[in-house]
């Protein structure tokens, strides 16, 4: 019985030796057929009617020319693309620039007019071609730098299509090279055979489009060398495979403890060769046929400990169809309950619980946070400053004294005459007011001494000499002076509840005063218990029993006190004697607002389900996106947490209590917010923190993982052969439109062959033993990763990180233009262009003399992988087989 498969096929078997005749025989006429083609189209590009002998040799020889110039420029493309230097010897005649790529096209110049020049030689020195009587000589340029090398560009429409890092943005968004434009001078000479006369001597140039696309296939594999190495495509490409298996193994460890090991060598080799055929299809729209079915057989060996057998791979449309995290599933021992963890894991919820635990943990032997703040609120709301203030309006009648103008003395007022209470004030209901208020009359009487001064005149003898003198004397008259004081005196209320809270999320206070009714009367109030609330009526007894009433009539009788005095202020916080009494209750219900609230919120507030480790792969990132998405919906719920008009109506609070519990609601949905956003903010730089002490390029891994995303967010194809388009494009890199004459487009199909076809880290390749891939994984945080406890509570989640060094080479990759075999076979007829890159001394084919070394493609990258569960297991996540730092073979051999 027959087996058929993909590389195997024995229904039809033909002897080697007949096939070897039908291909000389087949090679010979095509050489038949090539020899009439050029002389045609000689023939065609100097076609025209009634062209005289002597332009009608020039034409056939211009014609001839351009053509025999694509064909060196073909034959110099073709040993570019199978022998490129990339590595130029310094001493070459070639080398003007440490450009490659320049030293290259100088050694296409060379090739071109060396072959060119033995054309000439043979073909148009010494009258060799002559048309009707006429010879045409040429003079071969002087120096290959005369040759000109114009690049055509095109840009190219790919069947894959990357989420992000897309091949042909960057310096190669205006186009690739494509094609070459060659023109070379010449000197050409006319000659008339029958009169041996030269009719002409004249400097021309020939100018041919190259129809080889080796700039093309040159371009692309430097930009997928470009790829492969740093911060690039493949580093992110491997980065989503890489987070596929850590995500798949470790939350399966977190909810099952199996596997023991999440990242492992034997799997990043896996994930490496993926992460390369991926970045190559995405260049190439190709990868190399069989390295696809090493990967697909690999995948299924290392996952599964069964070789997969290529005629068993399936593809879909001309691409084999990857899953990474299936892969990552199908690594464990149960792959249905890794898938299950993996989205049990995205169902995660990070909320705000670990913040209201924080707030509310009365095992702090200080107190819970929340009961700091009741108790610092209570004494604030409960308080009330007093004082006592007097009007006196005073009239005082002085007694009749006419004649004696002068006042001597007076006595003191003394004790009042009489004191009538005569009007008593209602209680003023506003603060600043009059609690208790009485209006007093007074009398009081006093002897007023006054005199009348006047000067007598008497005989006296002054110095022996009669003479008169004066003296002063007086008459006193006593009067009564009579005051009437009217005295208002107030027990006055300044003011009371002032508090002063500062909400932390919205960096404000909280300030108000004098806004309870009816503070200074007790009442009755349910929340929902009925309760009786003292208010500040104690804080007023005391006041007039204490200081009001014992110093109401000494004040009164005070003729010097008008204004206000006896200020007091009594508080719960007070000490004796300003301290007033609260119970027990207000407290608790304080406290059983601030639990209606927090259920609220457990039961409300819940994490978006597209916040997640797959859509916010850096846990910091996710940290970030839970804060902002957990703060916002509590502001939306807000005013319904705080129910302020459950105590606050009329702008007055309903009672003293309702104030407390009011103003602690506010502060708490406040606290609530600034917590989290403490809280995660510091659990998000405590990671960054880790991420930068163990990175290099902390910000590319980071940002390596969030692209990494995008890839894993779509369905990976491993393409063969896939067809392109090629469209011209101008200086600028605009595609010509369709009207205008430079506009062309043109098919475009390549083909990967790389050596070798699979890269292993414990294989080494061929008699060199050259390890093709050096892997180098460490578990950054160690086997239980690391609690985020941003100031040691609250506990918001655990992360673990892996730091990944990725090293290796091809030792040979090859890319084929398989749709435009230009370069004539004598066996096959036609080749397609090819470059290649391997290591290889490089020769001049002219002088034999060393040009460089063409080098195999390399690559060399770090990456990075984050994982984040659920707190509460101190075992946590991470490699738990001992193994934290894990080296390749090939990597243990770079030491």
């Amino acid at each position: 019985m027959m087996k058929s498969g993909f590389f195997r096929d024995d229904s039809a078997r033909v002897p080697f030796a007949v096939i070897g005749i039908f291909m000389i025989l087949i090679s010979t006429l095509i050489s038949i057929n090539l020899s009439r083609l050029d002389v045609s189209m000689a023939k065609a590009r100097a076609s025209g009617s009634e062209i005289a002998a002597p332009d009608t040799a020039l034409r056939y020889a211009k014609a001839d020319l351009s053509r025999t110039l694509n064909y060196a420029g073909m034959e110099a493309l073709k040993t570019l693309g199978e022998t490129p230097v990339i590595r130029p010897d310094n001493n070459s005649i070639y080398f003007d620039t440490v450009n490659p790529a320049e030293f290259n096209k100088n050694c296409a110049r060379a090739i071109i007019k060396n072959t060119l020049d033995q054309y000439i030689e043979s073909n148009y020195m010494y009258e060799a071609f002559v048309h009707d009587g006429f010879s045409v000589n040429v003079e071969p340029p002087g120096s290959w730098k005369e040759i000109r090398i114009e690049p055509i560009k095109m840009k190219l429409d790919r069947s894959l299509d990357p989420p992000i890092l897309k091949p042909g943005d960057g310096k190669y968004s205006r186009g690739y090279e494509t094609y070459w434009m060659i023109s070379v001078p010449l000197m050409i000479h006319l000659k008339d055979m029958s009169t041996g006369s030269e009719l002409l001597s004249n400097n021309i140039t020939i100018e041919t489009l190259i129809t080889s696309r080796y700039p093309l296939l040159k371009d692309l594999t430097d930009e997928y060398s470009e790829r492969l190495n740093g911060s690039n495509a493949t580093m992110v490409e491997a980065t989503a495979f890489t987070m596929a298996y850590t995500w798949g193994r470790g939350y399966m460890q977190y909810y099952k403890q199996t596997p023991l090991n999440i990242v492992n060598n034997t799997h990043l080799a896996l994930i490496m060769n993926g992460a390369l055929l991926l970045d190559q299809g995405f260049v190439f729209n190709s990868v190399d046929p069989i390295s696809l079915f090493e990967y697909a057989s690999e995948t299924e060996k290392t996952l599964t400990g069964k070789k997969k057998e290529y005629q068993n791979v399936s593809l879909d449309g001309g691409s084999l169809n990857i899953d990474p995290q299936q892969d990552a599933f199908n690594s464990t021992d149960d792959p249905d309950a890794a898938k299950e963890g993996a989205g049990r894991a995205k169902q995660f919820d990070i909320n705000a619980t670990p913040i209201i635990e924080y707030l509310n943990n009365d095992s702090i032997p200080s107190g819970s946070i929340v009961k700091k703040q009741i108790l610092t609120i209570i004494p604030e709301v409960y308080s009330a400053k007093l004082s006592t203030v007097v009007d006196r309006q005073t009239t005082q009648i002085t007694g009749s004294h006419d004649g004696y103008e002068s006042s001597d003395r007076v006595e003191e007022w003394g004790e009042p005459d009489t004191m009538e209470l005569i009007e008593i004030f209602p209680e003023e209901k506003t603060v600043p007011g009059n609690l208790n208020g009485e209006k007093w009359k007074g009398t009081w009487r006093r002897t007023h001494f006054w005199r009348h001064y006047y000067m007598v005149h008497y005989s006296c003898i002054v110095a022996e000499v009669e003479s008169t003198c004066s003296r002063q004397e007086y008459n006193e008259m006593t009067t009564t002076d009579i005051r009437i004081d009217v005295v208002s005196i107030f027990l006055r209320a300044k003011e009371n509840s002032g508090t002063d809270i500062h909400l932390n999320y919205a960096n404000k206070h909280l300030s108000s005063l004098n806004d309870v009714d009816n503070v200074f009367h007790m009442r009755s109030i349910s929340y929902p218990g009925l309760y009786t609330d003292p208010e500040l009526e104690e804080a007023c007894e005391k006041y007039k029993n204490e200081i009001f009433d014992p110093n109401k009539i000494g004040n009164i009788k005070n003729l010097a006190f008008s204004g206000e005095d006896y200020v007091r202020t009594y508080s719960s916080g007070s000490s004796s004697p300003y301290q007033i009494r609260i119970p027990g209750w207000v407290e608790q219900e304080a406290e059983n607002a601030v639990d209606d609230i927090s259920d609220e919120i457990r039961n409300d507030i819940h994490l978006s389900p597209d916040i997640n480790y797959a859509t916010y792969p850096v846990p910091s990132d996710l940290l970030i996106a839970a804060r902002d998405d957990l703060i916002r919906k509590i502001e939306r719920n807000e005013s319904g947490y705080v129910n302020k008009e459950r105590y606050f109506s009329g702008g007055l609070y309903t009672s003293t209590s309702s104030k407390v519990i009011s103003s602690v609601r506010e502060w708490y949905v406040d606290e609530v917010k600034y917590r989290i956003r403490v809280m995660f903010t510091g659990g998000s730089d405590q990671i960054n923190e880790m991420i930068n002490k163990n990175f290099s390029e902390p910000e590319k891994i980071k940002q390596s993982n969030r692209d990494g995303a995008k890839f894993l967010s779509r369905g990976l194809k491993l393409p063969l052969g896939l067809a392109m388009r090629a469209y011209h494009v101008d200086a600028d890199g605009n595609i010509y439109r369709p009207e205008e004459l430079q506009a062309w487009n043109e098919s475009v199909t390549l083909m990967v062959d790389q050596e070798p076809d699979y890269l292993s880290a414990d294989r080494p390749y061929g008699e060199e033993k050259l390890y093709t891939l050096k892997l180098r994984n460490n578990d950054l945080l160690g086997g239980n990763g690391v609690h985020i406890l941003p100031t040691f509570d609250p506990w918001i989640m655990t992360v673990n990180a892996w730091s990944i060094d990725v090293e290796g080479e091809f030792v040979k990759f090859e890319v084929q233009d398989v749709d435009n075999e230009v370069h004539p076979n004598p066996v096959f007829g036609h080749e397609a262009q090819v470059y290649v890159r391997e290591a290889d001394t490089v020769e001049d084919i002219i002088t034999h003399l060393p040009l460089g070394d063409n080098l195999p493609l390399k690559f060399n990258f770090t990456t990075g992988t984050f994982i984040a569960v659920p707190p509460g297991k101190i075992n946590g996540i991470g490699d738990k087989d001992g193994i934290i730092i894990e080296e390749s073979a090939g990597y243990k051999m770079k030491k």
